[in-house]
C-alpha cells in the first residue's frame, strides 16, 4: 500500500511539473503590396519604392573648398513586359533650395544641397532602351555647398526625392 502511494505521488508531481510550460514566441506576419497598372515591377530588394543613399561621413573643410561627394544609386525594376511602350522618369521634390536645381537639405548640417547628375527637377527624363525583362536605371547623387557666400556646418542631413516612371 505505502509503495502505491509513493508510485501516486511521483506520478501526480510528475504530471505537474510536465503541465508548467514557459509561453511560446507569437508575432504577426503582416503581408502587403500594391498591384500597379504598369509594365515592370519594382525590385523587392530597394525596400520596394524606397531607395536610401548614405553618404557617410563627409568633410566640412572639403565641402567648403569645394568638394562635391557622389554616390551611384539605382532603381531596379524586374519583370519588364514593354510592348513597344515608352517611358519617361521625372524626378521631384518640394524642398528644393530656389533658383538651384538642389534638394535642400534637413538636419543638423547645414549649407548644403543634393544634385542629381543629369536631372533636371520637375522635368521627364526619356528612358531609352527598356527592354523585357530585368532593368537598372543607374543615377548619380552628388552632396555639395549649395551657395558660395554660405560655409557648410557639420551635423547630420536628410534630404528626399519622389520618382515617378510614366509608360506611354
Amino acid at each position: 500500500m505505502k509503495l502505491s502511494q509513493i508510485a501516486m505521488a511521483t506520478l501526480l508531481a510528475s504530471g505537474i511539473a510536465f503541465g508548467a510550460q514557459a509561453a511560446g514566441n507569437t508575432g504577426t506576419v503582416t503581408f502587403s503590396g500594391e498591384v500597379v497598372d504598369s509594365p515592370c515591377d519594382l525590385a523587392a530588394g530597394q525596400d520596394g519604392a524606397d531607395i536610401k543613399v548614405d553618404f557617410g561621413q563627409l568633410s566640412v573643410a572639403g565641402l567648403n573648398g569645394g568638394r562635391v561627394a557622389t554616390k551611384n544609386f539605382e532603381i531596379k525594376l524586374k519583370n519588364c513586359v514593354i510592348d513597344k511602350k515608352t517611358a519617361a522618369i521625372t524626378f521631384t521634390s518640394t524642398d528644393q533650395i530656389a533658383g538651384k536645381n538642389l534638394l535642400k537639405t534637413n538636419g543638423d548640417a547645414t549649407g548644403l544641397g543634393i544634385k542629381l547628375n543629369n536631372i533636371t527637377f520637375g522635368t521627364a527624363l526619356e528612358l531609352n532602351g527598356l527592354a523585357n525583362g530585368d532593368q537598372t536605371l543607374t543615377y548619380i547623387a552628388g552632396v555639395q555647398k549649395a551657395d558660395e557666400a554660405t560655409d557648410v556646418t557639420a551635423g547630420a542631413f536628410t534630404a528626399s526625392a519622389n520618382f515617378e516612371i510614366a509608360y506611354k
